[in-house]
């Protein structure tokens, strides 16, 4: 990182930390836990769909990498198998519109939901995109089949749909 780079970062920060502690004061209000409690609910849902959004990101760029390297005659062959890591973050805005409704309510729950399903969906992206572009691979070397790729890239979106589910069930 450039000086530079550092200065407007060191910036950035400073105005983020003034901003939060001043605009309590600047309101009039000293912050209670109960108006803490949907903030906190609120940024572990924003972080949670943030790390939904980048496993999948991750996981498309390592499979679409793979894919690539197949050159254009092999490109549209293999693209189911290398699209498969974009569900998660479906599955992430799914959970923050699911749980909108909750962050005043029961906020405690809406971010433990967050919590675990925003690691679970960034590991599961990045490990499906893996085996996608090992199936990949595996078709361009004639080794493997169409189906074997897609079973394969399957199991890791198997726990991410556990990981949905468990978000619905929780209390």
């Amino acid at each position: 990182m450039s000086k530079k780079e550092k200065w407007v970062m060191g910036v950035l920060a400073a105005a983020m930390v003034t901003v939060g502690f001043v605009s309590p004061a600047i309101a009039g209000e000293a912050p209670t836990p109960e108006n803490w409690a949907p903030l906190i609910a609120k940024i572990m849902m924003g972080l949670s769909m943030s790390l939904g959004l980048a496993g999948s990101a991750v996981g498309l760029s390592i499979s679409f990498s793979a894919l690539l390297g197949g050159g254009t005659e092999n490109f549209y062959k293999n693209i189911a198998v290398a699209m498969m890591p974009s569900s998660q973050g479906i599955y992430s805005m799914v959970v923050l519109f699911s749980n909108m409704d909750g962050f005043n309510t029961d906020p405690y729950t809406v971010a433990g939901r967050a919590g675990i399903f925003g690691i679970t969906m960034f590991f599961s992206g990045w490990y499906q995109g893996a085996c996608c572009a090992a199936g990949i691979r595996n078709i361009l070397d004639g080794k493997n089949t169409m189906a074997n790729a897609l079973v394969s890239g399957a199991m890791p979106e198997t726990y991410a749909v556990f990981a949905l589910v468990m978000t619905f069930i929780m209390k």
